[in-house]
Protein backbone atom coordinates (compact mmCIF):
# COMPACT_ATOMS: atom_id res chain seq x y z
CA UNK A 1 0.00 0.00 0.00
CA UNK A 2 1.13 3.38 -0.53
CA UNK A 3 2.30 6.38 1.60
CA UNK A 4 1.35 9.20 -1.04
CA UNK A 5 -1.58 11.67 0.00
CA UNK A 6 -4.49 11.47 -2.68
CA UNK A 7 -4.41 14.50 -4.63
CA UNK A 8 -7.13 17.03 -4.33
CA UNK A 9 -8.87 17.94 -7.54
CA UNK A 10 -8.23 21.35 -8.71
CA UNK A 11 -11.80 22.26 -10.35
CA UNK A 12 -13.88 22.77 -7.04
CA UNK A 13 -11.20 24.88 -5.55
CA UNK A 14 -10.19 27.54 -8.04
CA UNK A 15 -13.29 29.85 -7.63
CA UNK A 16 -12.59 30.03 -3.65
CA UNK A 17 -9.17 30.49 -4.02
CA UNK A 18 -9.43 32.95 -6.34
CA UNK A 19 -11.72 35.02 -3.85
CA UNK A 20 -9.41 34.50 -0.96
CA UNK A 21 -6.59 35.83 -2.99
CA UNK A 22 -8.38 38.80 -4.46
CA UNK A 23 -9.06 39.66 -0.51
CA UNK A 24 -5.49 40.06 0.12
CA UNK A 25 -4.68 36.42 1.75
CA UNK A 26 -1.34 35.18 1.63
CA UNK A 27 -0.97 31.55 0.01
CA UNK A 28 -0.09 30.10 3.70
CA UNK A 29 -3.23 31.76 4.96
CA UNK A 30 -5.77 30.38 2.51
CA UNK A 31 -3.82 26.71 2.29
CA UNK A 32 -3.90 26.62 6.08
CA UNK A 33 -8.43 27.44 5.82
CA UNK A 34 -8.58 24.33 3.12
CA UNK A 35 -5.94 22.09 4.89
CA UNK A 36 -3.58 22.17 1.67
CA UNK A 37 0.06 23.08 1.55
CA UNK A 38 0.86 26.39 0.36
CA UNK A 39 2.58 24.84 -3.07
CA UNK A 40 -0.97 22.98 -3.78
CA UNK A 41 -2.82 26.65 -3.58
CA UNK A 42 -0.26 28.26 -5.73
CA UNK A 43 -0.74 25.21 -7.75
CA UNK A 44 -4.40 26.34 -7.85
CA UNK A 45 -3.94 30.25 -8.55
CA UNK A 46 -1.19 29.33 -11.84
CA UNK A 47 -4.21 26.92 -12.83
CA UNK A 48 -6.98 29.90 -12.65
CA UNK A 49 -4.64 32.21 -14.64
CA UNK A 50 -3.52 29.58 -17.62
CA UNK A 51 -7.46 29.06 -17.71
CA UNK A 52 -8.40 32.51 -18.10
CA UNK A 53 -5.89 33.13 -20.88
CA UNK A 54 -6.72 30.00 -22.47
CA UNK A 55 -10.57 31.44 -22.39
CA UNK A 56 -9.46 35.00 -23.45
CA UNK A 57 -7.48 33.48 -26.13
CA UNK A 58 -9.67 31.46 -28.01
CA UNK A 59 -13.42 32.97 -26.44
CA UNK A 60 -14.04 28.91 -25.18
CA UNK A 61 -13.22 27.54 -21.81
CA UNK A 62 -10.38 24.42 -23.74
CA UNK A 63 -8.76 22.45 -20.97
CA UNK A 64 -4.60 22.22 -21.14
CA UNK A 65 -4.67 19.59 -23.57
CA UNK A 66 -7.01 20.62 -25.93
CA UNK A 67 -5.15 23.87 -26.20
CA UNK A 68 -2.17 22.12 -26.61
CA UNK A 69 -3.47 20.35 -29.54
CA UNK A 70 -4.77 23.12 -30.75
CA UNK A 71 -1.25 24.80 -30.98
CA UNK A 72 0.33 21.54 -32.28
CA UNK A 73 -1.50 21.79 -35.26
CA UNK A 74 -0.87 25.47 -35.82
CA UNK A 75 -4.38 26.58 -35.67
CA UNK A 76 -4.78 30.21 -35.53
CA UNK A 77 -8.31 30.64 -35.37
CA UNK A 78 -11.85 29.11 -36.07
CA UNK A 79 -11.86 29.30 -39.75
CA UNK A 80 -8.17 27.47 -39.82
CA UNK A 81 -9.93 24.66 -37.43
CA UNK A 82 -12.74 24.43 -39.67
CA UNK A 83 -11.01 23.92 -42.70
CA UNK A 84 -8.90 21.18 -41.23
CA UNK A 85 -12.34 19.58 -40.21
CA UNK A 86 -14.17 19.94 -43.66
CA UNK A 87 -10.92 18.35 -45.24
CA UNK A 88 -11.11 15.47 -42.18
CA UNK A 89 -7.72 16.94 -41.01
CA UNK A 90 -8.92 17.46 -37.69
CA UNK A 91 -9.84 13.88 -36.11
CA UNK A 92 -8.41 12.19 -32.98
CA UNK A 93 -5.16 10.96 -33.30
CA UNK A 94 -4.07 13.65 -35.63
CA UNK A 95 -1.01 14.60 -33.10
CA UNK A 96 -0.10 13.11 -30.26
CA UNK A 97 -2.56 13.11 -27.45
CA UNK A 98 -5.44 14.13 -29.65
CA UNK A 99 -7.95 11.82 -28.00
CA UNK A 100 -11.96 12.06 -28.42
CA UNK A 101 -12.48 13.63 -25.80
CA UNK A 102 -10.24 16.91 -27.25
CA UNK A 103 -12.24 16.27 -30.43
CA UNK A 104 -15.23 16.80 -28.79
CA UNK A 105 -14.61 19.70 -27.26
CA UNK A 106 -13.16 21.39 -30.10
CA UNK A 107 -16.38 20.46 -32.31
CA UNK A 108 -18.64 21.76 -29.77
CA UNK A 109 -16.54 25.16 -30.30
CA UNK A 110 -17.01 24.80 -33.39
CA UNK A 111 -20.53 24.19 -33.34
CA UNK A 112 -20.20 21.01 -35.83
CA UNK A 113 -21.26 17.56 -34.98
CA UNK A 114 -18.42 14.98 -34.80
CA UNK A 115 -18.08 12.90 -36.58
CA UNK A 116 -18.41 9.12 -35.72
CA UNK A 117 -15.75 7.66 -38.72
CA UNK A 118 -12.85 9.02 -39.98
CA UNK A 119 -13.69 10.79 -43.65
CA UNK A 120 -11.75 8.99 -46.38
CA UNK A 121 -9.45 11.36 -48.25
CA UNK A 122 -9.88 10.69 -52.04
CA UNK A 123 -7.25 10.79 -54.39
CA UNK A 124 -7.57 12.77 -57.14
CA UNK A 125 -6.02 12.42 -60.39
CA UNK A 126 -2.56 14.35 -61.38
CA UNK A 127 -3.50 14.70 -65.04
CA UNK A 128 -7.37 15.44 -65.09
CA UNK A 129 -8.21 16.16 -61.61
CA UNK A 130 -11.41 12.77 -61.33
CA UNK A 131 -11.16 11.26 -58.10
CA UNK A 132 -9.10 7.53 -58.42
Amino acid sequence: MSNRRKRTPLAHLVPSVVLMRAEGRTLQEIGNKLALTKQRISQVVKAAKRFEYVSAQWGFPFSNRTHRILDALAIQSKEDALALYRTGHLYPGAVWSFGRKSYNEICEWLGVEPLTKRPIKGCNCPHCGKPI
